[in-house]
């Protein structure tokens, strides 16, 4: 009699692992939200509508008091999940960096005995530190909406946005744990591109929104 066999398949507790270093990288993420990006995030919708309402500002002042708070409030879920987007970019991105890097030090050519390769694999929660570390500058530059003078709020805008992206490329090797310094400068690189990006794409959806509520 012949016997048939079945394909082996994985009982639910092989999952359980994986599954569960996956909760233990999220919730810290979460954990961040809620107690640094969300009140951080929330200075510079309030101070857009702050400015609004109390000074003259080009372009502000052509607001009444609900359009302000519409495109506030889009501005303040924007900046919510663009976060996590940048958090998503930067896991991936960074991983298939470092994989490049490393395969391209496995070719005996060029492979060299003193540059250590970094087997640390990015998580969730690394990659949502440094997304939510890099828009701080300009959150709290947005503090200079205080001041009714626009030269005065467009020069700390140029220097919150120069140390965001600064904070993007500096910091990566130390919050993600990368030791080998070309790699590092690939990764800063190309967040540095996404962060931009990505900010692009925040500023452009601010806008269609004024320009639909204006219109």
């Amino acid at each position: 009699m012949q016997l048939i066999h079945t394909p082996h398949l994985p009982q639910p507790a092989a999952f359980e692992p994986s599954r569960r270093r996956a909760f233990d990288h999220i919730l810290p993420a979460f954990g961040m939200f809620a107690m640094y990006v969300l009140p951080f995030s929330a200075i510079a919708p309030f101070m857009l509508y702050y400015a609004g309402t109390h000074h003259h500002i080009v372009l502000l002042s052509t607001l009444d008091s609900n359009q302000l708070a519409f495109i506030s409030a889009v501005f303040f879920v924007t900046e919510l999940v663009m976060t996590f987007v940048m958090a998503a970019c930067i896991q991936w991105l960074g991983n298939a960096v470092s994989k490049i890097a490393q395969t391209r030090y496995d070719i005996p050519d060029l492979t060299d005995a003193s540059i250590p390769l970094r087997k640390h694999k990015i998580n969730f929660h690394e990659a949502y530190t440094l997304a939510a570390l890099a828009p701080t500058p300009l959150w709290v530059a947005s503090l200079a909406l205080f001041s009714p003078n626009f030269a005065v709020v467009a020069i700390f805008g140029m220097i919150g946005l120069s140390l965001s992206m600064y904070i993007l490329y500096a910091a990566t090797p130390t919050i993600l744990k990368i030791e080998h310094s070309g790699e590092s400068a690939l990764m800063g690189w190309v967040f540095l591109s996404i962060g931009m990006v990505g900010w692009a794409a925040m500023m452009y959806l601010t806008f269609i929104t004024w320009a639909h509520i204006t219109s």
